[in-house]
Protein backbone atom coordinates (compact mmCIF):
# COMPACT_ATOMS: atom_id res chain seq x y z
CA UNK A 1 0.00 0.00 0.00
CA UNK A 2 1.57 3.25 -1.14
CA UNK A 3 1.31 6.54 0.68
CA UNK A 4 -0.07 9.55 -1.20
CA UNK A 5 2.55 11.96 -2.47
CA UNK A 6 6.01 11.63 -3.94
CA UNK A 7 9.14 10.97 -1.86
CA UNK A 8 9.99 14.66 -2.28
CA UNK A 9 6.61 15.75 -0.93
CA UNK A 10 6.90 13.33 2.00
CA UNK A 11 10.36 14.70 2.83
CA UNK A 12 9.02 18.27 2.68
CA UNK A 13 6.07 17.41 4.94
CA UNK A 14 8.33 15.68 7.46
CA UNK A 15 10.77 18.57 7.47
CA UNK A 16 7.96 21.07 8.05
CA UNK A 17 6.40 18.92 10.79
CA UNK A 18 9.71 18.89 12.64
CA UNK A 19 10.07 22.65 12.33
CA UNK A 20 13.16 22.50 10.15
CA UNK A 21 14.01 24.86 7.34
CA UNK A 22 15.63 23.54 4.18
CA UNK A 23 18.86 25.17 5.28
CA UNK A 24 18.75 23.43 8.67
CA UNK A 25 18.01 20.03 7.12
CA UNK A 26 20.79 20.65 4.63
CA UNK A 27 23.25 21.31 7.45
CA UNK A 28 22.16 18.20 9.36
CA UNK A 29 22.41 15.88 6.36
CA UNK A 30 25.27 17.71 4.57
CA UNK A 31 23.14 17.65 1.42
CA UNK A 32 23.61 20.70 -0.80
CA UNK A 33 20.59 23.05 -0.33
CA UNK A 34 19.91 23.29 -4.06
CA UNK A 35 19.90 19.49 -4.31
CA UNK A 36 17.53 19.23 -1.35
CA UNK A 37 15.18 21.72 -3.02
CA UNK A 38 15.20 19.73 -6.26
CA UNK A 39 14.38 16.55 -4.29
CA UNK A 40 11.43 18.18 -2.51
CA UNK A 41 10.19 19.77 -5.75
CA UNK A 42 10.26 16.40 -7.47
CA UNK A 43 12.89 17.41 -10.00
CA UNK A 44 15.11 14.58 -8.78
CA UNK A 45 13.06 11.42 -9.27
CA UNK A 46 15.57 8.79 -8.21
CA UNK A 47 17.12 9.58 -4.83
CA UNK A 48 20.46 7.85 -4.29
CA UNK A 49 20.59 5.36 -1.42
CA UNK A 50 23.17 7.29 0.61
CA UNK A 51 21.09 10.51 0.46
CA UNK A 52 17.93 8.56 1.24
CA UNK A 53 19.55 7.05 4.33
CA UNK A 54 20.81 10.45 5.51
CA UNK A 55 17.34 12.00 5.13
CA UNK A 56 15.67 9.06 6.90
CA UNK A 57 18.13 9.37 9.78
CA UNK A 58 17.68 13.13 10.09
CA UNK A 59 13.88 12.93 9.93
CA UNK A 60 13.77 9.83 12.17
CA UNK A 61 11.75 7.70 9.78
CA UNK A 62 12.37 4.56 7.78
CA UNK A 63 13.52 4.76 4.18
CA UNK A 64 10.39 2.79 3.23
CA UNK A 65 8.25 5.57 4.70
CA UNK A 66 9.96 8.18 2.53
CA UNK A 67 9.52 5.94 -0.52
CA UNK A 68 5.83 5.58 0.32
CA UNK A 69 6.03 1.83 0.90
CA UNK A 70 4.77 1.84 4.48
CA UNK A 71 2.61 3.95 6.78
CA UNK A 72 4.92 3.24 9.73
CA UNK A 73 7.17 6.23 10.33
CA UNK A 74 9.60 4.76 12.86
CA UNK A 75 12.64 3.02 11.42
CA UNK A 76 11.92 -0.69 11.67
CA UNK A 77 15.54 -1.66 11.39
CA UNK A 78 18.77 -0.20 12.67
CA UNK A 79 20.83 2.19 10.54
CA UNK A 80 21.71 0.17 7.45
CA UNK A 81 24.99 2.03 7.07
CA UNK A 82 26.34 0.06 10.05
CA UNK A 83 26.09 -3.17 8.07
CA UNK A 84 28.97 -2.15 5.80
CA UNK A 85 26.97 -2.61 2.59
CA UNK A 86 28.11 -0.89 -0.58
CA UNK A 87 26.00 1.68 -2.42
CA UNK A 88 25.20 -0.88 -5.10
CA UNK A 89 24.16 -3.51 -2.57
CA UNK A 90 21.79 -1.07 -0.81
CA UNK A 91 20.25 -0.05 -4.14
CA UNK A 92 19.69 -3.69 -5.04
CA UNK A 93 17.95 -4.35 -1.71
CA UNK A 94 15.82 -1.19 -1.79
CA UNK A 95 14.78 -1.82 -5.39
CA UNK A 96 12.75 -4.83 -4.30
CA UNK A 97 14.32 -6.97 -7.03
CA UNK A 98 15.95 -9.27 -4.47
CA UNK A 99 13.95 -12.08 -2.89
CA UNK A 100 14.63 -11.34 0.78
CA UNK A 101 13.39 -14.78 1.89
CA UNK A 102 16.06 -16.45 -0.24
CA UNK A 103 18.70 -13.90 0.80
CA UNK A 104 17.92 -14.48 4.50
CA UNK A 105 18.18 -18.25 4.11
CA UNK A 106 21.43 -17.90 2.18
CA UNK A 107 23.14 -15.67 4.75
CA UNK A 108 21.83 -17.65 7.73
CA UNK A 109 23.04 -21.00 6.40
CA UNK A 110 25.81 -22.54 8.50
CA UNK A 111 28.03 -23.09 5.42
CA UNK A 112 27.58 -19.61 3.93
CA UNK A 113 30.68 -18.25 5.72
CA UNK A 114 32.71 -21.16 4.35
CA UNK A 115 31.37 -20.43 0.86
CA UNK A 116 32.52 -16.82 1.14
CA UNK A 117 35.95 -18.03 2.28
CA UNK A 118 36.23 -20.27 -0.80
CA UNK A 119 35.14 -17.44 -3.11
CA UNK A 120 37.62 -15.02 -1.56
CA UNK A 121 40.40 -17.62 -1.89
CA UNK A 122 39.44 -18.08 -5.53
CA UNK A 123 39.75 -14.35 -6.24
CA UNK A 124 43.01 -13.96 -4.32
CA UNK A 125 44.59 -17.08 -5.91
CA UNK A 126 45.83 -18.13 -2.46
CA UNK A 127 44.83 -21.77 -2.95
CA UNK A 128 45.75 -21.74 -6.65
CA UNK A 129 49.34 -20.90 -5.73
CA UNK A 130 49.50 -24.08 -3.66
CA UNK A 131 48.07 -26.10 -6.55
CA UNK A 132 50.75 -24.75 -8.90
CA UNK A 133 53.47 -25.73 -6.42
CA UNK A 134 51.93 -29.19 -6.04
CA UNK A 135 51.88 -29.69 -9.82
CA UNK A 136 55.54 -28.62 -10.03
CA UNK A 137 56.50 -31.24 -7.43
CA UNK A 138 54.62 -33.89 -9.43
CA UNK A 139 56.46 -32.81 -12.58
CA UNK A 140 59.81 -33.12 -10.78
CA UNK A 141 58.92 -36.60 -9.53
CA UNK A 142 57.76 -37.66 -12.99
CA UNK A 143 60.96 -36.27 -14.53
CA UNK A 144 63.04 -38.27 -12.05
CA UNK A 145 61.22 -41.46 -12.96
CA UNK A 146 61.65 -40.68 -16.66
CA UNK A 147 65.42 -40.37 -16.19
CA UNK A 148 65.43 -43.68 -14.32
CA UNK A 149 63.31 -45.20 -17.13
CA UNK A 150 65.94 -44.23 -19.69
CA UNK A 151 68.88 -45.62 -17.70
CA UNK A 152 67.49 -48.88 -16.32
CA UNK A 153 67.54 -52.25 -18.04
CA UNK A 154 64.76 -53.63 -15.84
CA UNK A 155 61.11 -54.06 -16.82
CA UNK A 156 60.02 -50.57 -17.84
CA UNK A 157 56.27 -51.24 -17.93
CA UNK A 158 55.84 -50.62 -14.19
CA UNK A 159 57.86 -47.41 -14.39
CA UNK A 160 55.66 -46.17 -17.23
CA UNK A 161 52.57 -46.90 -15.12
CA UNK A 162 54.06 -44.97 -12.20
CA UNK A 163 54.83 -41.97 -14.40
CA UNK A 164 51.31 -42.04 -15.84
CA UNK A 165 49.77 -42.33 -12.35
CA UNK A 166 51.82 -39.38 -11.12
CA UNK A 167 50.83 -37.13 -14.01
CA UNK A 168 47.16 -38.04 -13.53
CA UNK A 169 47.35 -36.43 -10.08
CA UNK A 170 47.89 -32.98 -11.58
CA UNK A 171 44.84 -30.71 -11.53
CA UNK A 172 43.95 -27.34 -13.02
CA UNK A 173 44.94 -24.17 -11.18
CA UNK A 174 41.36 -23.42 -10.05
CA UNK A 175 39.81 -26.84 -10.57
CA UNK A 176 39.70 -27.86 -6.91
CA UNK A 177 38.35 -24.48 -5.77
CA UNK A 178 35.67 -24.43 -8.47
CA UNK A 179 34.46 -27.87 -7.46
CA UNK A 180 34.37 -26.94 -3.76
CA UNK A 181 32.51 -23.70 -4.51
CA UNK A 182 30.00 -25.50 -6.72
CA UNK A 183 29.38 -28.37 -4.28
CA UNK A 184 29.10 -26.07 -1.25
CA UNK A 185 26.71 -23.73 -3.05
CA UNK A 186 24.53 -26.59 -4.29
CA UNK A 187 24.36 -27.98 -0.75
CA UNK A 188 23.19 -24.59 0.52
CA UNK A 189 20.64 -24.29 -2.30
CA UNK A 190 19.15 -27.70 -1.51
CA UNK A 191 18.75 -26.71 2.15
CA UNK A 192 17.18 -23.36 1.19
CA UNK A 193 14.72 -25.10 -1.10
CA UNK A 194 13.63 -27.37 1.77
CA UNK A 195 13.30 -24.39 4.10
CA UNK A 196 11.20 -22.35 1.66
CA UNK A 197 9.08 -25.36 0.69
CA UNK A 198 8.27 -25.97 4.35
CA UNK A 199 7.02 -22.39 4.66
CA UNK A 200 9.60 -21.35 7.25
CA UNK A 201 9.63 -17.56 7.65
CA UNK A 202 12.05 -15.21 9.36
CA UNK A 203 10.79 -11.92 10.78
CA UNK A 204 12.88 -8.83 9.94
CA UNK A 205 15.15 -7.77 12.80
CA UNK A 206 14.03 -4.77 14.82
CA UNK A 207 16.25 -1.91 15.96
CA UNK A 208 16.29 -3.30 19.51
CA UNK A 209 17.22 -6.79 18.31
CA UNK A 210 19.95 -5.37 16.07
CA UNK A 211 21.50 -3.54 19.02
CA UNK A 212 21.31 -6.67 21.17
CA UNK A 213 23.03 -8.77 18.49
CA UNK A 214 25.68 -6.10 18.01
CA UNK A 215 26.36 -5.93 21.75
CA UNK A 216 26.66 -9.72 21.96
CA UNK A 217 29.14 -9.77 19.08
CA UNK A 218 31.20 -7.05 20.75
CA UNK A 219 31.33 -9.14 23.93
CA UNK A 220 32.52 -12.19 21.99
CA UNK A 221 34.93 -10.64 19.50
CA UNK A 222 35.74 -7.23 20.90
CA UNK A 223 34.31 -5.46 17.89
CA UNK A 224 31.98 -5.91 14.94
CA UNK A 225 33.75 -6.18 11.63
CA UNK A 226 32.18 -5.07 8.37
CA UNK A 227 33.63 -5.90 4.97
CA UNK A 228 32.89 -4.98 1.39
CA UNK A 229 33.56 -6.94 -1.77
CA UNK A 230 36.88 -5.19 -2.44
CA UNK A 231 38.27 -8.36 -3.98
CA UNK A 232 35.58 -8.26 -6.67
CA UNK A 233 36.57 -4.85 -8.01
Amino acid sequence: MYLPGTPGEIIGDLRTARGLSKKQLSEITEIVPSQLSRIENGKIKNISSDILIELARALNVSTDYILGLTTIREPKNHDISELGLSNGAVKAILSGNIDMAVLNCLIEHERFTYLLYLIKSYFSDSIAAGIVSRNEIIDLAAAGLSDFYKKTDKDKSEIKKDIKALKSQKIGQHEAESEKIKNTFLTILRDIKKSISSGTKTDPVTSEQFKQIKDELKMNDGNVKTVSCWYMR
